[in-house]
This record gives C-alpha cells, sequence and structure tokens, in this order.
C-alpha cells in the first residue's frame, strides 16, 4: 500500500486496529466452522481449533446458540471499529498514513465476509 506507520504510532495503531483483527478473525471462523467441524470429524478429534468450538465449550451452549454469540461479537467489534475509522479520518494528531492504514483493516474485513461467502473451500456438500 505503500504506508509506512511511523515509530512513534506502532502501538497506537495496534491498539486502534485491534477490534476489527478481533471481527475479522471472529468472522473467519464463523465462515469456516462447518468444514473445520467435519475435518476434525474426519480426523476422529473432538476438539475444533475454532471460535465456535470454544464459545461452545466455555459457555456450555449448543452449536447454533454459539454461532449466534460469534454473530453478535462480530457486530460489536465491527460497529467499535467503524467508529474508530471514522474519527480516525479527521484527527489530524494522526499520520496520513496510520489512518489509510485503520481504513484498509476496515477494508479487509468487509472484502473478507464478501470472500467468506461465496469461498468454495468453506463449501459443504453432504
Amino acid at each position: 500500500m505503500g504506508i509506512t506507520i511511523p515509530e512513534h504510532e506502532k502501538c497506537l495503531c495496534m491498539k486502534l486496529a485491534k477490534p476489527g483483527y478481533a471481527g475479522l478473525g471472529l468472522a473467519n471462523d464463523l465462515f469456516s466452522w462447518e468444514k473445520e467441524r467435519i475435518d476434525a470429524e474426519k480426523l476422529g478429534q473432538d476438539y475444533v481449533f475454532n471460535a465456535i468450538w470454544v464459545i461452545m465449550q466455555e459457555r456450555a451452549v449448543g452449536e447454533s446458540e454459539a454461532k449466534a454469540i460469534c454473530s453478535a461479537e462480530i457486530r460489536k467489534y465491527m460497529a467499535e471499529y467503524v467508529q474508530i475509522v471514522e474519527g480516525a479520518k479527521t484527527d489530524q494528531s494522526m499520520s496520513k498514513d496510520l489512518r489509510k492504514y485503520l481504513e484498509a483493516v476496515l477494508l479487509s474485513c468487509v472484502g473478507n465476509v464478501v470472500w467468506s461467502v461465496d469461498c468454495p473451500r468453506y463449501r459443504v456438500y453432504a
């Protein structure tokens, strides 16, 4: 992208981008759940390295409820991140490159969801 985050802004950058990355990661886990669950079953595993499985274990809920909880968390993180990006757009105390980076993370989140919806790798065929 041709940007450089100034050294003095790197900690701020990671702090501000964190909700975006959390939303992105959870969305990936939500969309990949079916495939990962089936793959784990084929391997004889009783666990799946996925947020849905973690929610099921930590909260003692079923798959449907875990997916709903994950979806709610994604919406929460993304709403928070949209506010961060909107605020950063006019914050002249931040470098132009930091503001561009934060917006790029937001676009990556959106792109990840669009890609995940039609991703052949996540399609589960009976």
